[in-house]
């Protein structure tokens, strides 16, 4: 019911399209709608792992709980949204407005963006390029992803070499990099940047830092989100011959991927088998796992669990829980399990964590839609701080929300976006049905 509702509110209220709030609503649809349904009622029960996993929970019924879950938090993500739009006076024509804008009015560059963007570019090579050599990346990425060595065997080498020793620059490399690649990128493409040169060898750095990581994701995200940042140039729309040539692009990507990093597989059933159970699959099955080892084995935290407080307050903060529940179900010490953000939201704060981060994550995507998209308008800060911002939906989607906010970059989005912003402003014209207007609003 719950899944019904909120698709009606998706189609009817956001729409299908590459604004933020859209993207998050619709793969959380897709990836915990029917496909939870199919994973605790068909495709879990027939496993061994899901009997491994229930068994953490003898005496309850952590579907039940989890299925109540995930009905308040689509619910409470959509409240969410249309308290954003409230509080900021947003209705449907105006969003609707700025999106018409969007797609007949060019990008917007003000001047010395161009100048900021090659000193920031120039720089930011300069720093890439010295922690490729001072760490010795090259080699690590070629072992990984070249070397015919065991899927478990390439776990453990991003274990102990992926990403910098550095957090400051794995904090950079995942989010003020990219966004700074992304606005490189839409600068060359329109033609608005001299020494293009060194924007296209910095997205090249930024690329291999992504690769230094020795993880399939990043690097196929961060291509993927370049191919989004063209289209975004142009329109948010997302027509259904665009959305199906994106999703084929997406196969394909990650298909390729998984052939050149996991040996093992052979042939294209295999592929799309390991694809579907990693993208559908596991994204419900890590759910389960928090539902049944919490509070059955281990007890709500109530707050303990947050680094960003627990480091203020003590000087030995306990285990994460990703660590807690690898433990209980594969009984190995240093097994990590990750999932979707209400599953530490539940794991902090029971019932109260599943509604208020859920409320929370719809007001502040859709908080983000309206200071992009409806106050600033098409500019290149813009464009590269909705990339970003999809990419934290996709960290909010895989782990923490805490998390999505730092390291996903969300909370910087509005913060970068504003540092290289556009001179320029488009206000929506509540009398002419949403025409748009260019407001100034003072010199970068």
């Amino acid at each position: 019911m719950a899944v019904t509702l909120v698709g009606a509110f998706y189609i009817s209220r956001v729409g299908v399209n590459l604004t933020l709030s859209s993207v998050f609503l619709g793969l959380m649809l897709a990836l915990h709608g029917p496909m939870y349904l199919y994973y605790t009622r068909i495709w879990g029960p027939a496993t061994k792992f899901f009997e491994t996993i229930m068994s953490a929970a003898p005496y309850t019924d952590p579907i039940a709980a989890l299925d109540l879950s995930l009905a308040i938090s689509f619910v409470c993500i959509a409240i969410g949204i249309a308290a954003a739009d409230f509080a900021f006076g947003i209705n449907h024509q105006q969003m609707h407005g700025a999106l018409e804008s969007w797609r007949t009015q060019p990008v917007r560059t003000a001047s010395g963006v161009a100048q900021r963007l090659k000193t920031i570019s120039t720089i930011g090579l300069f720093v890439i390029l010295a922690f490729i050599v001072f760490e010795n990346n090259i080699p690590k990425i070629i072992a990984y992803f070249i070397s015919d060595a065991s899927e478990v065997a390439k776990i453990a080498m991003r274990r102990e070499s992926g990403g910098s020793r550095f957090y400051l620059f794995n904090l950079l490399v995942s989010n003020v990099f990219p966004f700074f690649s992304f606005c490189c990128f839409i600068a060359i493409r329109q033609g608005s940047i001299k020494l293009q040169a060194i924007a296209w060898a910095f997205i090249v750095a930024v690329f291999v830092a992504k690769a230094s990581t020795l993880s399939k994701a990043p690097l196929a995200i961060f291509v993927l989100q370049l191919m989004v940042v063209e289209h975004l140039r142009k329109s948010l729309d997302l027509p259904l011959g665009m959305a199906i040539r994106f999703i084929l692009f997406c196969v394909l990507l990650f298909g390729a991927m998984v052939l050149i990093v996991i040996r093992e597989l052979h042939g294209i059933g295999d592929v799309l088998d390991f694809l579907f159970y990693r993208i559908f699959m596991i994204a419900n099955e890590s759910l389960l796992e928090y539902y049944t080892a919490i509070p059955s084995v281990i007890p709500f935290g109530w707050g303990s669990k947050f680094s960003w407080i627990v480091g203020f307050l003590t000087s030995r903060p306990s285990q994460p829980t990703c660590v807690l529940v690898g433990a209980v179900h594969r009984g190995v010490e240093g097994s990590t399990s990750t999932a979707m953000f209400i599953a530490d939201a539940w794991a902090d704060f029971s019932w109260m964590g599943v509604v208020l981060f859920s409320l929370f994550a719809g007001f502040f995507i859709r908080l983000l839609d309206i200071q992009l998209i409806v106050k600033r308008g098409k500019t290149v800060a813009t464009i590269a701080g909705l990339a970003l911002g999809h990419y934290g939906i996709f960290v909010m989607l895989s782990t923490a929300l805490q998390t999505a906010l730092m390291t996903g970059g969300l909370v910087l989005v509005v913060p970068l976006v504003v540092a290289l912003s556009s001179s320029l402003e488009w206000a929506p014209d509540k009398n002419n049905g949403g025409q748009d207007k260019l407001v100034p609003v003072g010199q970068v």
